[in-house]
């Protein structure tokens, strides 16, 4: 088989490039409560958080359908118009709470401690122009995972959903990736660890796939069919190589 050019890596986020285990997203809401009443929003945490919730749900639930972002700070203004607040998006005391629940999260993450010398391997040796998708309603928490991490350095884009305003696997978040990275679809292989969000969305946009699989993950293997697997991100090389060679 003739080998295959590849020229850009697309990675997705969450538990690909960072561990997201030790998210707490009650500690994170409660921050999030915390900034509001620091600017005089008062609700009890309990009352706040049942409706959040709901609110999120509802919103999740048409995105299943449209696949538009359903935004962090939207969610935020929703649950308080309940309570009797008019608030938008973009007001102060809005991406403030938002921000309050984007620096406890980043504080939460964790990263192997092999991932920034891959990166770098990738950018400087092998001259792979590198892209990030992310499913994120927040970017703001995404970026400052990067750079809290010391990684954003290497990334000549990211995409995240709550700033494109699709989610994967719509086709359009790929687009985006592809036309930021100045890059072909048949030349660019995705690294993500889910076969429908991930895998499937990215095939579907015509690239190549790589679906990091840990063991312990019972996932629906009908989905994406991706061309190669590998349990750990530290395998990416080995099937890259493989990927570029043809097997």
């Amino acid at each position: 088989m003739s080998k295959m050019q590849i020229k850009a890596i697309l990675f997705d986020f969450a538990d690909t490039l960072i561990r997201t285990e030790k998210f707490d997203y009650d500690l994170c809401l409660k921050k999030t409560q915390e900034s509001l009443a620091n600017d005089n929003v008062t609700i009890p945490y309990e009352e706040f958080r049942k409706i959040y919730f709901d609110i999120r749900n509802r919103l999740y639930k048409e995105a299943e359908d449209s696949l538009r972002e359903p935004e962090f700070c939207l969610r935020l203004t929703e649950t308080l118009k309940h309570f009797g607040y008019s608030f938008k998006p973009k007001d102060a005391v809005i991406v403030r709470s938002a921000d309050a629940f984007a620096d406890a999260f980043v504080q939460m993450m964790q990263m192997e401690p092999y991932v920034p010398k891959l990166l770098q391997q990738l950018k400087t040796e092998d001259k792979y122009k590198i892209g990030l998708v992310s499913n994120f309603a927040y970017s703001p928490a995404v970026k400052k995972t990067l750079e809290r991490f010391d990684l954003a350095k290497y990334f000549d884009a990211l995409i995240i959903s709550g700033d494109v305003g699709w989610r994967k696997p719509s086709l359009k978040i790929f687009k985006k990736a592809l036309q930021a990275l100045h890059a072909k679809a048949s030349e660019t292989v995705f690294i993500g660890d889910s076969p429908r969000h991930d895998i499937e969305g990215a095939k579907n946009s015509n690239m190549r796939t790589i679906l990091v699989k840990k063991a312990s993950i019972n996932e629906d293997e009908g989905f994406g069919n991706p061309d190669r697997r590998i349990l750990e991100l530290k395998e990416l090389p080995k099937a890259l190589s493989e990927l570029f060679y043809g097997s």
